[in-house]
């Protein structure tokens, strides 16, 4: 199976970016739009993995989450990856805390890597998937597409999980379907509880 580990956005999130990008997926362009109900920050992809690997993997990014508290960002603002005059890649930005999100990210590689899977090369920036170019679009599309959404605030996520993913291909798109729920610990009054009780 495909899996990835990522985090989910609530529907209000998910509506607001939809509404915003209509009018650009109206236009019909060569871009490969991610459905609304599928958007959410990507933490790492894994491949082809083993479904006897699931509970194995949750463990470790058990481990991983369990000195970052539960917290909250913004999806707000838009760019493309690796340049907007040439985007291959559209997103929709996340604001602060980008620290804990890093965090979260690396605290997860290096346990995932001991298990044989390997680190991402490439440096981490935390954004939310809407598109993926297929082909050459009009000149200064991209900047038109990011100065459209600056600035534009699409809601506050609150993070007290993170996710397993597989993603199962279909004649109608990639479906992902959640295989583990992975909790973050809730903050510095539930570790001294469960410090004192230890």
């Amino acid at each position: 199976m495909r899996a990835f580990i990522g985090i989910g956005l609530p529907p209000e999130c998910r509506r607001a970016i939809g509404e915003a990008i209509s009018p650009f997926r109206a236009r019909r362009l060569a871009v490969s739009w991610t459905p609304e109900q599928n958007l959410h920050v990507t933490l790492k992809f894994l491949g082809e993995t083993p479904p006897g690997r699931v509970d194995e993997i949750a463990s470790l990014l058990l481990a991983a989450g369990s000195g970052i508290p539960a917290f909250e960002f913004l999806a707000e603002g838009a760019g493309g990856f690796p340049s907007l005059r040439a985007p291959r890649v559209l997103w929709v930005g996340i604001r602060e805390p980008l620290e804990l999100v890093g965090k979260l990210q690396e605290n997860m590689e290096k346990v995932l890597s001991g298990a044989g899977f390997p680190c991402e090369e490439r440096p981490f920036h935390p954004h939310i998937t809407v598109g993926r170019v297929r082909d050459r679009l009009p000149p200064g599309w991209g900047e038109k597409y990011a100065s459209a959404l600056s600035g534009k605030p699409f809601g506050a996520v609150g993070v007290n999980s993170y996710q397993l993913y597989e993603s199962r291909l279909s004649p109608g798109g990639a479906v992902y379907a959640v295989l583990r729920d992975i909790p973050l610990p809730r903050g510095p009054e539930r570790t001294e509880r469960e410090e004192k009780g230890k």
